[in-house]
This record gives C-alpha cells, sequence and structure tokens, in this order.
C-alpha cells in the first residue's frame, strides 16, 4: 500500500503524546508519573501503527506494544523493542488507571518510559522514510523499465 501521508499523521500523533508527556515531566510538581507513563505508552502504541498504516489497509485497535511489533516484524526488520520493555510499557496504559498500581511508579519510571517512547519514535521515523525511498525508487525503476 505505500500511504506515507497516512503513516505521517500516526507519527504526528505519537509526537504529540510524547511531548505532552515531555512537558508534563519538565513542568509539574509533583510529577504526575502516572499521566507521564500513560502518553509514552500511546506514543509507542501510534508509533507502531504508524508502520501499519503504511505497509498496511487498517489499522488494528489493538494497545499491546508486542502484538503490534510483531505486525510491523512482518513489513519491516528497522524495529526493534525489547519483549519484556514491550510488556512494561503495554502495561503503562492499564497500570496507571488502578490506584493500587500506581504505587509503583516512580520518577524513574517515567524517565524509563519517556526513554522508550523517544527511542520508538525515532525508530520508526527512520524506518518510514526508509521505506519512503525504496517504494520511490521502485516506482522510478519500474517506470524506466517501461520507457525502454
Amino acid at each position: 500500500m505505500n500511504d506515507y501521508a497516512e503513516a505521517k499523521t500516526w507519527v504526528n500523533l505519537a509526537e504529540r503524546d510524547y511531548a505532552v508527556a515531555s512537558h508534563l515531566n519538565e513542568t509539574f510538581l509533583p510529577l504526575p508519573v502516572e499521566i507521564i507513563c500513560f502518553h509514552c505508552q500511546h506514543a509507542v502504541e501510534k508509533a507502531l501503527k504508524a508502520i501499519l498504516a503504511f505497509y498496511e489497509d487498517s489499522i488494528p485497535k489493538i494497545h499491546d506494544i508486542a502484538v503490534l511489533l510483531q505486525l510491523c516484524k512482518a513489513h519491516t526488520d528497522e524495529i526493534h523493542i525489547d519483549e519484556k520493555i514491550s510488556e512494561t510499557v503495554t502495561n503503562f496504559a492499564v497500570m496507571t488507571r488502578y490506584t493500587e498500581d500506581r504505587r509503583d511508579f516512580t520518577e524513574d519510571t517515567a524517565e524509563f518510559a519517556l526513554k522508550q517512547a523517544k527511542q520508538a519514535l525515532e525508530m520508526v521515523k527512520q524506518a518510514l522514510d526508509k521505506a519512503q525511498k525504496e517504494a520511490a525508487e521502485n516506482i522510478e525503476a519500474v517506470e524506466d523499465e517501461n520507457e525502454q
């Protein structure tokens, strides 16, 4: 499919979640750690969905980072997130909703979440740029063949 525009829309959504998390981390005291982690999970999720938007016709309405990662790996080997990290980041979407689970969140947890979200965004943007370039080169090669 190679829908770069739709993929960029998803990247922009992911960047907005990351920006919110970063802003909260830099400006709020006491630090709203659970909200930062929640937005970081959304940033990673939406970044991975950007890959799927580029290659597929529809985006699955799932939130599990490990599952999204496996779907992405069917299209590119440019995305690497450790299994344990993907499980931890996925849990940010759920654990942040319940008071008993929020007790485990610390400033270190927020820093970890921000780091993972930033790395995922960078990986996805690089992978998309590479995929778009390859797609354009393939189109150009086909057009050259057709002219001959």
